[in-house]
């Protein structure tokens, strides 16, 4: 998908939650992460206007950009622009929590193509595990944690993972989630988390393990979560499909994605016949959140596209009718 025909979307989207708000909103949020080179910023923030709670990027001043830490509570004022929404009249109004000196760990972060690395855990029945357990299957791997009250977040994510769990051959897929809260979530409170989900231990693996090496673990797919007293854990979204040969194939960045879209992708990776417009949906899907970011999560790629050519449509029929109409003014 083009940028150009992205960026349409991403501003159909807006207009759509947006619900006639104004040019600017106040936002209240918490810093995720600064990007001072690029004087952008990831913000976790509150609803506003029309626009749900959720984590966005935001343009930033440059002395606002060298000021602004991670954890920081700030209060802005959210200005539209054609490229990306920009905070102004920036005001922190409290910390989160201490901001970390090494917020990637000092780790690489894995890309595609790249091997998981086998890293010791330990699943919801108390018994240890590595990736490579798991060579010969195709993989579903995503971050959760048990004390997550966010349902459009982690609990989501394992309702999704509930759906694969009913619709893939266990034979030749398996599911995991890792905790990023692995003091806490050790293997008997993984178990009962296991039991909400009604997850089969033979097809469905939920992992810990030593809190240092979870967390750098997490970290290689750039999630650093960080406590917060009001919402629990803050942290971005990521899940990776996993080839039968443990290299990364694919990344989703949210959490709101279409499990059809999904078993579709992982059909493809084995050379299955799948749903083309499964997968359709989903390479659009993930091009509409690559360019607009966490606001357009859980769309539907393919309904943007058939939105799209319909107000495309109507804006071309409306010119032609003002230009057959001026014509006929004119003579």
């Amino acid at each position: 998908m083009t940028f150009r025909f992205a960026f349409a979307v991403c501003a159909l989207l807006a207009a759509l939650t947006a619900s006639g708000a104004g040019a600017s909103q106040t936002l209240r949020g918490i810093v995720l992460t600064v990007l001072a080179d690029k004087q952008q910023a990831v913000v976790r923030h509150e609803a506003y206007g029309g626009m749900p709670a959720m984590t966005m990027l935001f343009g930033l001043s440059r002395r606002d950009a060298a000021r602004l830490h991670q954890g920081d509570r700030l209060e802005a004022t959210v200005e539209e622009r054609d490229d990306l929404e920009a905070l102004s009249n920036v005001r922190v109004i409290g910390t989160a929590v201490a901001p970390r000196s090494d917020p990637l760990h000092s780790v690489a972060l894995l890309k595609t193509g790249e091997t998981l690395p086998a890293i010791p855990l330990v699943d919801q029945n108390g018994r240890p595990f590595t990736f490579a357990d798991f060579r010969g299957k195709t993989v579903v791997l995503s971050f959760i944690y048990t004390r997550c009250r966010d349902t459009r977040m982690c609990p989501l994510i394992s309702a999704h993972f509930h759906q694969l769990q009913q619709r893939l051959n266990g034979n030749e897929y398996h599911l995991i989630e890792v905790t990023l809260d692995p003091t806490f979530d050790r293997p008997p409170v993984l178990a009962d988390y296991a039991a909400r989900f009604d997850a089969d231990a033979s097809r469905w693996t939920i992992g810990t393990g030593d809190p240092r090496a979870v967390l750098d673990f997490a970290a290689r797919f750039g999630i650093v979560p960080f406590p917060d007293p009001n919402v629990g854990l803050i942290h971005s979204e990521r899940t990776a499909l996993i080839g039968r040969d443990g290299r990364i194939a694919d990344f989703l960045d949210e959490a709101g994605w279409d499990p059809n879209n999904v078993i579709a992708r992982l059909q493809m990776m084995n050379d299955v016949p799948a749903n083309p417009i499964a997968l359709i949906d989903y390479a659009l899907s993930k091009g509409v959140v690559a360019v607009c970011g966490n606001e357009a999560a859980g769309t539907s790629g393919l309904l943007d596209l058939i939105i799209v050519a319909i107000i495309f449509s109507g804006g071309v029929w409306l010119l032609i009718r003002i230009g057959r109409f001026m014509l006929r003014t004119k003579t």
